[in-house]
């Protein structure tokens, strides 16, 4: 059915009367009367009663108007809602993220963005950096906030914050009374780390920290949260090393040590699909770096 013509009819029977409708529409009155008449023979009955005079509504034509003039606000919604979502004004985005983002970025960029699109519904997604490249390549996420490096093709990325890391020990512990450490401080320390299997980066760059200072640290006890493993550190159950960022929150029990020698950053970026049709990607990119630039300027408590 020609929207047109329902918006001819429409205007019609709210005027009752051709050429005040036609004024409405910006048309001739030749072209209103048109298209109702082929409204009337599209639906086979007609729907006014037209003398030199008057025009009035038939009985089939005030059942039909409410039902047209629905059909026409429902039109022009969905018309609005598809182009806002083409903009990015609506719609919604998957982020997926490692933990330690938590401790920093994610709280400002989340806060922000609800308050510049609050029309775009925000989804969550807590994963490693492999399940969120995955989910990124079958379009399972929208964007993800992973540690370095690039993942690559198809994928594009760019960088949000790059630190060093820092030990994360026991108030208690006699080295908490040092301004800092060096990495061989540790060697014989027992360490909470995540456990292998997650192929986690901050594992990764732990083991070859220690390894450059020759050894391989002694764990005593694995946990797949970042939070866990500060609360272990907490109870004196072994030392880690934590991105700088997560400094900046104290925890009770832990203090937070610089470690000299340590040169090798973890680094967080943000990863998407240039292929995706989301226009959301954009703004939460936009944010996402303009969050990480300020937190550039911080330093930890």
């Amino acid at each position: 059915m020609d929207l047109r013509r329902l918006r001819y009819f429409a205007a019609v029977a709210e005027e009752l009367h051709f050429g005040r409708a036609a004024e409405r529409m910006h048309v001739v009155q030749s072209a209103v009367s048109h298209q109702v008449k082929l409204l009337e023979e599209e639906l086979g009955f007609p729907l006014l009663e037209r003398s030199r005079h008057k025009v009035r509504l038939t009985v089939p034509g005030e059942i039909f108007l409410p039902e047209a003039l629905d059909l026409l606000r429902r039109t022009d919604e969905a018309v609005h809602r598809a182009r806002s979502s083409a903009e990015g004004a609506v719609g919604r985005l998957a982020i997926g993220f490692v933990d330690n983002v938590l401790w920093s970025m994610l709280p400002p960029m989340l806060r922000d963005f609800r308050k510049q699109w609050p029309s775009i519904k925000l989804t969550l997604h807590p994963l490693d950096r492999a399940e969120q490249i995955e989910a990124l390549r079958a379009s399972a996420i929208d964007i993800g906030i992973i540690p370095s490096p690039s993942p690559g093709h198809p994928l594009k990325t760019v960088a949000l914050e790059a630190a060093p890391l820092m030990a994360a020990i026991p108030d208690s512990h006699p080295l908490a009374s040092r301004s800092a450490l060096s990495i061989a401080d540790l060697a014989n320390e027992p360490f909470v780390l995540f456990p292998l299997r997650m192929n986690s980066r901050i594992l990764e760059v732990i083991i070859a920290c220690c390894a450059s200072a020759g050894f391989t640290p002694r764990v005593t006890q694995e946990a797949g949260q970042l939070q866990t493993l500060l609360a272990l550190v907490s109870a004196g159950l072994g030392v880690t090393l934590v991105p700088q960022w997560v400094a900046r929150v104290q925890q009770p029990g832990v203090t937070y040590m610089t470690v000299n020698d340590l040169s090798t950053p973890y680094e967080l970026i943000a990863a998407w699909n240039p292929g995706t049709d989301n226009p959301a990607v954009a703004h939460f990119r936009e944010i996402a770096t303009s969050i990480a630039g300020q937190a550039l300027h911080q330093s930890p408590d």
